[in-house]
């Protein structure tokens, strides 16, 4: 038998094979390919709990202990935490990816048999090593809890961004929004540009007229924008974390802060991307910065072992919670 079809037999066993999973937490309702509502109506919540992964690196060849070791550990943050989401901020995959559309299909089976709903953003290396974004939106169409939403640009051309919208305690006025963004992966596309924001201001205005209020928004990508290295100057208004790595904002220039600041909804933003990076601060303004922490063992990863952010959304008004998480027995190198 071919490697590539013991591959595909080992698959086929992971997409029939069934555990004892905690119950379902929320239900996924598709508004539009762009826009997505999740509905929390199993008990009364006070704040919405999303686990934050960033920067997995799987599929990098001969790593497959590092990578065994990165999928225990992310069960393991779930069984402990039973967080309502997860949220990938991109490099879910490496660039030199080891069979491929096998990858894909396992890790898109792995995060739904945590049997909760879970959301994806592009990092730079997710299209890279021959599958492209065409083949990972395929595959995830196939998800029971997996989103991954997209809209058309003035040319027709699919840009992976969209709106979740959060539901709870029954409500038909979402407690708060979320908005995925695809950061880019080629030169020239390495930041969230100019027609990804007018698509934002149209979401959030649509969102204004239809609900009557602002609804606090939270904004997630992998490549972090300018303003987290002007955080970095000044570690005295960090509210946690540590900064040891130059921060890589690529092409940004500002201008998607400034958007965001200027719409007035958006509370937060969350990235990853710098791998020796897990800081969180205010800048100017008011918005929540946060890195998140380096999630898989096949990257780099110096300073502290991998891990993960837990967040929490208040529901009734405060602040965002924010929690650096390790396991307990796993120790910084």
């Amino acid at each position: 038998m071919s490697r590539r079809m013991v591959m595909l037999f080992l698959v086929v066993l992971l997409l029939g094979f069934t555990t004892n999973q905690p119950f379902a937490k929320g239900s996924i309702t598709k508004l539009a390919d762009d826009q997505y509502q999740i509905h929390f109506s199993d008990e009364p919540k006070d704040s919405i709990r999303i686990l934050q992964l960033t920067d997995l690196h799987l599929g990098n060849p001969n790593a497959h202990r590092q990578n065994f070791q990165t999928t225990k550990r992310i069960k393991k943050f779930v069984e402990l935490l039973n967080p309502d989401v997860l949220a990938i901020t991109g490099d879910l995959y490496t660039g030199k990816k080891v069979d491929r559309e096998y990858l894909i299909v396992f890790a898109t089976q792995y995060l739904d048999d945590l049997n909760r709903p879970w959301f994806f953003t592009f990092g730079n290396h997710d299209p890279e090593g021959g599958i492209g974004r065409d083949s990972i939106r395929t595959i995830m169409q196939c998800s029971q809890w997996g989103i991954l939403g997209t809209h058309a640009d003035t040319q027709g051309l699919k840009k992976d961004d969209y709106l979740i919208e959060l539901l709870t305690n029954d409500s038909a006025t979402p407690t708060w929004e979320l908005y995925a963004f695809d950061s880019g992966s080629e030169k020239g596309n390495k930041s969230v540009k100019a027609d990804q924001l007018a698509w934002f201001r149209e979401k959030a205005s649509a969102s204004l007229a239809k609900y009557g209020a602002t609804i606090s928004g939270v904004a997630f990508f992998h490549i972090p924008v300018r303003q987290y290295a002007d955080l970095a100057k000044n570690p005295a208004t960090f509210k946690g974390g540590a900064f040891h790595e130059e921060v890589c904002f690529e092409e940004d220039d500002g201008s998607v802060y400034d958007a965001f600041l200027q719409q007035g909804n958006v509370r937060a933003i969350v990235v990853g991307h710098d791998h020796d990076n897990n800081y969180w601060g205010t800048f100017n303004g008011g918005i929540l910065l946060i890195y998140g922490h380096v999630s898989g063992d096949s990257g780099y990863h110096r300073p502290w072992a991998p891990g993960a952010k837990l967040l929490s959304l208040p529901v009734r008004g405060g602040e965002i919670g924010v929690q650096d998480l390790v396991l307990p027995d796993e120790r910084a190198f």
